[in-house]
């Protein structure tokens, strides 16, 4: 295909997939939506006030300036303002069903924008889709992605935070950036901790040493590379840092019971 094949199809449809909506209210403004009214979800950004869903229930979430809320259409809720100054929000609509995503089945809070992260991607997008320039619904959806990564950030952070508030620094810092050769003592020196009390606590989270799970980290990276049938096995190897191939090998065939050559066959053979 030439980039002058490239055409968004189906535009109309797209059109009630997504959109970019913002708004200021006057408390108390109520709301009530049935499900599957909408045909989307939303990400929807508290700018100033709070507003309260299914006051009363069991379900009651009440949510703040700078935090957003996840709301799903296949719910049915209440929401009411709640506030003494008016409030506004900036709604993300999406559909997204592309098999690979999975999002929660329920109206929750799933990020709180301490540094304006949020409501800056929200404000270009609403730009965007206001101005409606040539090629804006696939800038669109490049930002929804873009959000969606940023709140899967986000809520990684939180549950890793909550559940290992001395280590967690450590923790996400090996999350992204397993390629990189980081030695337990920095690792721990980011924590403020020692490196024995940060391998036993690491441990008790992953059932699993650091070092072994970066490794781990390495050969998924590894897995997808070679499933792509686009390198070589030694480039493979080079690309998640570990050029010594047969320690790339040995460690492959640890975590998956093929060995890198087995896998790139058996994959060619699907």
């Amino acid at each position: 295909m030439s980039i002058n094949e490239i055409s968004i199809n189906k535009l109309e449809a797209a059109n009630k997939s997504f959109g970019v909506y913002s708004a200021e209210v006057i408390p108390p403004d109520a709301y009530v939506c049935r499900k599957n009214d909408k045909q989307f979800s939303r990400f929807f950004y508290v700018v100033n006030g709070s507003i309260i869903f299914d006051k009363g229930t069991e379900n009651e979430l009440r949510v703040k300036k700078n935090e957003i809320v996840f709301l799903p259409n296949d719910v049915t809720y209440k929401s009411q303002w709640d506030t003494s100054e008016r409030g506004k929000y900036i709604s993300l609509n999406f559909v997204i069903d592309d098999g690979y995503l999975t999002f929660p089945g329920k109206i929750c809070t799933v990020a709180y924008d301490r540094h304006g992260t949020f409501l800056d991607m929200f404000e270009k997008l609403f730009d965007i889709w206001s101005k409606g320039a040539l090629g804006y619904e696939i800038e669109i959806l490049s930002g929804v992605y873009q959000v969606i990564h940023q709140v899967f950030c986000e809520m990684t952070y939180r549950k890793i935070k909550s559940k290992n508030n001395v280590i967690y620094k450590g923790i996400m810092y090996l999350e992204n950036h397993y390629l990189e050769d980081v030695t337990i003592k920095q690792l721990a020196d980011m924590c403020h901790t020692s490196e024995g009390n940060f391998r036993r606590l690491f441990k008790k989270y992953k059932n699993i040493s650091p070092i072994k799970y970066r490794n781990y980290l390495r050969m998924k990276k590894a897995l997808v590379l070679i499933n792509s049938k686009e390198y070589s096995i030694a480039e493979v190897a080079g690309a998640v840092n570990m050029p010594d191939i047969p320690y790339f090998y040995k460690i492959f065939k640890k975590t998956y019971g093929k060995t890198p050559k087995e896998m790139a066959d058996f994959t060619e053979k699907e």
